[in-house]
């Protein structure tokens, strides 16, 4: 029975130890399958490719026409994308973004296309964006909050998780922005009930490291809360998206349109009118030139403001006319081009649309799952 029981307990030794390398093995296994690459065409005679989940397609574009060149069907995505977190485009070459896998977010991805090479590489991470995200000449960062837990990642353009940063408390932050080597972002503590208020937090990314700087109260009203959207700081000015304000003890919003701008050197604050209400995202077109997105619901409209950081002035543009539904359009992306229009991804519609005399030049239709434009040769580099 002794003998026995020896034999036991050593083949019960044998099994951990054998159960101990499985384990072993197949975390490797899967850590090695997080990463998955595949390839693409890059075409020579492309002006803009039109990214989707489900292809890739290169544009010429001449006369004010649009011509396609090559049709590429590859799966570039494999669950679903949060349109309105920002996408990374990085050094006139990469573009990175988060993806969400079905169900909500079970799995979740990182992926990079790689214009130059012709390289789409997707990495499984549980870092991916799942509430907000930002983008720096180098980096792709990347956050989630929950109401125990918030995070900020930050990736190379090899899908490296080059760092990290957990929050002692949960905080529910807007996309971020980046000003050389720093990252600010606009948050409100999750924890927090009633009316919270917003903070600017201040990052440093000096030496491959996330590193909290500060965090100010960005705006105190002794009898209303004011709301913030997206923001956008160059040369440490701070251009913060405002829908409104709630007063104290009141249940309804007052929605209106303005920007924050602060000047954080100087410590100079003042609110900008914009000509629409519920200013809800912002794309940067150019070193002084912002569209600036509007929440469809409340302005009842699918359209942008364009907004020049010089001289403060702005004006909307509507394109409600080109029979888009506010129920299921919106505007996904836009960029400047180099003879002074503006080339606008909107609901399944590619448009063309020229600054000067304020008109679409041209309209085109394209598949529901395009998302981005990406430019091959960009007029303006930005900071």
């Amino acid at each position: 029975m002794l003998k026995r029981g020896k034999m036991t307990r050593f083949t019960r030794i044998i099994g951990l130890v054998g159960c101990v390398f499985l384990v072993t093995g197949l975390v490797f296994i899967f850590k090695e399958m997080k990463t998955s690459s595949e390839n693409f065409e890059i075409e020579s005679r492309a002006d803009f490719y039109l990214v989707g989940t489900d292809q890739i397609k290169a544009y010429q574009r001449k006369d004010h026409e649009f011509k396609n060149v090559s049709d590429m069907r590859l799966e570039v995505v494999k669950g679903q994308i949060n349109p309105v977190l920002k996408r990374a485009e990085i050094s006139d070459r990469y573009l990175l973004f988060s993806e969400k896998g079905p169900p909500l977010g079970v799995v979740g991805r990182v992926i990079a296309l790689d214009f130059k090479n012709g390289n789409v590489k997707q990495l499984q991470t549980s870092d991916y964006a799942f509430t907000s995200s930002g983008v720096g000449s180098k980096y792709y960062f990347t956050s989630e909050a929950t109401t125990e837990d918030s995070f900020i990642a930050m990736f190379d353009t090899d899908l490296k998780e080059v760092d990290n940063y957990r929050f002692d408390e949960a905080v529910l932050m807007s996309d971020f922005s980046t000003d050389g080597k720093d990252v600010y972002f606009l948050g409100i503590p999750i924890k927090d009930t009633g009316d919270s208020p917003t903070f600017l937090s201040h990052f440093s990314t000096n030496e491959e490291k996330l590193r909290l700087e500060g965090r100010e109260l960005l705006y105190e009203h002794p009898e209303a809360t004011y709301f913030f959207q997206d923001s956008l700081v160059r040369k440490e000015k701070l251009y913060a998206l405002s829908s409104g304000y709630r007063l104290h003890g009141e249940k309804d919003r007052v929605t209106l349109g303005q920007i924050l701008y602060y000047d954080m050197t100087s410590g100079y604050k003042e609110w900008i009118d914009l000509p629409e209400i519920a200013p809800i995202n912002l794309f940067e077109l150019t070193d002084h030139l912002l569209a600036i997105e509007h929440e469809r619901n409340d302005s009842l409209k699918i359209g942008f403001s364009l907004f020049d950081r010089r001289d403060h002035s702005s004006q909307f543009i509507d394109l409600s006319q080109l029979g888009f539904s506010i129920e299921r359009d919106y505007l996904k992306d836009i960029h400047y081009l180099d003879d002074g229009s503006l080339l606008i991804l909107a609901g399944n519609k590619l448009i063309e649309y020229e600054i000067e005399t304020q008109q679409v030049i041209t309209e085109m239709p394209v598949d529901e799952s395009v998302f981005h434009i990406w430019l091959v040769k960009k007029a303006h580099s930005l900071s």
